[in-house]
């Protein structure tokens, strides 16, 4: 009989050459290779709206709401644990966790995959200001909901966890099956009290990614190093789009993946009487605003020829899921506010420590990004409701 099995990245059919493993289609493979399903997060966040085009635009809107408990309270603690959960599989190579797995089949012992999540969590920071709650988040519903697998785990490259990685926040990949092309998102969140901020702050991280600027080249030389699918037939399939001297480097598109927390009126304080219902009506008459940010930022920085997810999480309060992602994950809470960032695994990253370790320790704090809501190295206090309409993100014009 003859082989119908389609070589991943290939046009045309090709005879298997695994026995154990047939190849299949590159837009199959990749698909498989995303973690999840989309009901995973339903218990704790609610999709407000999802894949929505921006009218005029080459944005796709997605909009995700926290839900509410049996007494009206919006479940903020049981969305970090969801979101920690995610640890293993955004901060470990695959590889690595097959390996584990393996192990445990052939033994019965969960050692090395507990090993392993402990591992994970070491590489989180425990610097007040960071935002891989929001990393982690983000990759957490690229995977599940848009089905875009992550192509490498930045953190494992890490060489100190009280420094950020430089570069996009997230790698992960689709597959246009009209055209062929390998779609590479480039991640970016922000977690801010003030929407606006946290919009422009995104959108501003970006930019550079996409316009091809230094940062992107070294993510796509790390990529090309690190490529994280365990599966040589797809990361052979994959190499060719991202080697320049391929003529599969031609079929390599960009495109943006954001996704922004901010603070919002629209959940109740405390037991309430209130409906999920209401804070989804109060939230969809902001999302217009939200847009209008979105779309005036991306035209300012140049990219609006790109394509893009963008994901609006409104919490009753950033620095309240900051806070608690520290805690869930067993990190300091002493008020430590910044350390440059580096790019991992990279030779200049050894000047960035000395230089951050010899600088004084106003310069080492970094800077606060205007309009978010932690200053002067602490959370804010807890702040009274505004009168303005529910739903409005606070700090907003």
């Amino acid at each position: 009989m003859k082989a119908s099995a389609t070589a991943i990245g290939a046009p045309t059919a090709q005879p298997a050459v695994s026995p154990t493993r047939p190849l299949e289609p590159l837009a199959v493979a990749l698909a498989r290779l995303a973690r999840g399903e989309p009901t995973d997060l339903a218990a704790v966040l609610h999709d407000v709206e999802r894949h929505v085009v921006v009218e005029g635009t080459n944005i796709t809107a997605h909009c995700h709401c926290l839900t509410l408990d049996g007494n009206g309270r919006p479940r903020i603690e049981s969305l970090v644990e969801a979101v920690a959960e995610h640890v293993l599989d955004y901060a470990i190579p695959r590889s690595e966790y097959r390996a584990a797995c393996e192990e445990a089949a052939r033994t019965g012992s969960s050692q090395k995959v507990v090993r392993l999540h402990t591992k994970a969590r070491e590489l989180f920071t425990d610097l007040i200001l960071s935002g891989e709650g929001g990393e982690l988040l983000l990759f957490a519903l690229a995977e599940k909901l848009l089905k875009l697998p992550q192509l490498i785990c930045k953190m494992s490259l890490k060489t100190n966890t009280r420094m950020h990685i430089h570069g996009a926040d997230g790698l992960h990949a689709g597959i246009d099956e009209v055209s062929g092309k390998l779609l590479l998102y480039w991640g970016e969140s922000k977690i801010f009290g003030n929407v606006t901020s946290a919009i422009r702050d995104c959108l501003k991280s970006l930019a550079p990614m996409l316009q091809d600027h230094e940062a992107s080249k070294r993510d796509l030389q790390l990529l090309q190093r690190h490529l994280d699918v365990d599966n040589e037939d797809l990361e052979n399939a994959l190499k060719k789009f991202l080697n320049p001297d391929d003529p599969g480097f031609n079929l390599l598109e960009f495109r943006g993946l954001c996704l922004v927390g901010f603070d919002c009126d629209a959940y109740p304080e405390g037991p309430s009487r209130s409906e999920l219902e209401e804070v989804v009506s109060a939230i969809t008459s902001s999302l217009p605003d939200w847009k209008k940010h979105v779309v005036k930022r991306v035209t300012e920085e140049k990219i609006e020829a790109f394509s893009m997810h963008f994901l609006f999480v409104p919490f009753p309060s950033a620095d309240e899921f900051r806070k608690l992602f520290r805690e869930h994950l067993g990190l300091s809470t002493e008020a430590k506010e910044g350390a440059p960032e580096m790019t991992c695994n990279h030779p200049s990253s050894v000047v960035a420590e000395l230089a951050a370790a010899a600088a004084p320790p106003a310069a080492r704090a970094g800077s606060v990004p205007k309009g978010s809501s932690v200053r002067s190295g602490a959370p804010t206090a807890k702040r009274s409701r505004s009168p303005k309409n529910k739903g409005a993100p606070r700090g907003a014009p």
